[in-house]
């Protein structure tokens, strides 16, 4: 195995972090609920509370790669990540619970922002979109075989045993960083010593930066609807059982694996940002499409065609956003890739909270917030590349 391949393998366990935190136990939220004396909402609110932490702690563990390299933070957060998994299995309330599924994702990020740095520091502009696409294979991975998992451990060890194999599964991490990944490459000292406020400043000047993450930010808080809002469509509305729901879900990420793949294959013909542009439009179109199915109140299994589309974009949209955020930042990567955490998990935390409220007013929160996400995705990657041309 070459030493890029290894990296590559370990940057997928890595980014892997955050979405089995959140999809594992999603069928599980009925026993959660029962055994904690709560309510279903207030389970899905500790996926809420993830989204939160996920967004601040990547703020730390960028700017801190950036100045002291990328190894220590990272061996530093899975550890954090390690400390609130143990939380959720001795969890005794909702509010504790919720209270570790905060700590998990401060720990959890440091795997997405720092290996996000680490491509960038390794690869050339013109290779990071592939390798992101290759990592995409482990994040399209992790929905179908996280949910199935989960319920089968569920069945077999209650929903904390699901919290017991997080800690299995970082404690390996864990080593597998600290034995393989390469010595910290070289940083550029003079440029980090800044004040914390002005390297912000500068990447968010980047009109690049803006364009890619917000258009690329809208998507994904489309997928965290999704992965808030799906439990009550599926499990309530249409009366899946939780192993039904499970291999749905496991369906839907499939085309969102092919996609990724096959960007690999479009980069050879095609820029990333004509492929974007084509997804993002592809995004509009099914969401818009959801969208509609909500507002009329058509609840039935052909919902999955227009949301399994949506979610098959991201495969696309992903790495080549997010290629085209770094392209310009690759002095300051750490930085930048913490302001591309930042903005998308807080627009994850606000799309699912959005599905939370909007259940007082309305039977399809999710299909309304999806397509509300689609349809501004496009409106401001218009907009702004508008701007970049000029």
């Amino acid at each position: 195995m070459t030493s890029k391949t290894r990296l590559i393998l370990l940057l997928g366990a890595l980014a892997a972090l955050g979405p089995l935190s959140i999809d594992m136990y999603l069928p599980s939220f009925p026993d959660i609920a029962d055994e904690l004396h709560t309510t279903s909402a207030r389970v899905t609110g500790t996926v809420a509370s993830f989204f939160v932490g996920l967004c601040l702690g990547q703020l730390v563990y960028g700017p801190l790669s950036d100045r002291i390299g990328r190894k220590r933070p990272l061996l530093a957060g899975i550890l954090i990540y390690l400390a609130g998994s143990l939380g959720c299995f001795l969890s005794g309330s909702i509010e504790a619970l919720t209270a570790a599924r905060f700590l998990q994702a401060l720990g959890a990020c440091s795997g997405i922002v720092i290996g996000r740095a680490i491509v960038r520091d390794h690869f050339e502009p013109a290779e990071c979109s592939r390798v992101f696409s290759l990592i995409m294979l482990t994040l399209g991975v992790s929905p179908i075989l996280a949910p199935v998992a989960g319920q089968y451990l569920a069945e077999l060890a209650g929903w904390r045993g699901i919290f017991a194999v997080m800690v299995l599964f970082a404690s390996l991490v864990w080593v597998a960083v600290y034995r393989f990944l390469p010595g910290d490459f070289q940083i550029h000292r003079k440029l980090q010593s800044r004040p914390l406020g002005e390297r912000f400043g500068s990447v968010l000047r980047d009109p690049n930066f803006l364009t890619y993450t917000l258009s690329g930010t809208l998507i994904q808080a489309g997928l965290y609807a999704y992965i808030s809002g799906s439990s009550h469509l599926f499990m309530e509305q249409l009366s899946l059982s939780p192993k039904a729901f499970s291999l749905l879900f496991g369906v839907n990420a499939t085309g969102l694996i092919l996609a990724s793949q096959w960007n690999s294959y479009l980069l050879r013909r095609y820029s990333y940002r004509y492929i974007l542009e084509r997804a993002l439009q592809i995004a509009c179109l099914a969401s818009v499409a959801l969208g509609l199915m909500g507002l009329f109140h058509w609840h039935s299994l052909a919902v999955v065609i227009p949301l399994a589309v949506f979610l098959a974009t991201l495969g696309l949209v992903f790495p080549n956003s997010t290629a085209g955020a770094l392209e310009r930042q690759g002095h300051q990567a750490g930085t930048a890739s913490a302001l591309i955490g930042c903005i998308q998990y807080g627009g994850a935390a606000l799309a699912s909270g959005l599905v939370a409220s909007l259940h007082d007013y309305t039977d399809s929160p999710m299909q309304l917030t999806i397509a509300g996400c689609g349809i501004l995705s496009l409106l401001v990657f218009r907009l702004l590349s508008a701007r970049l041309e000029r």
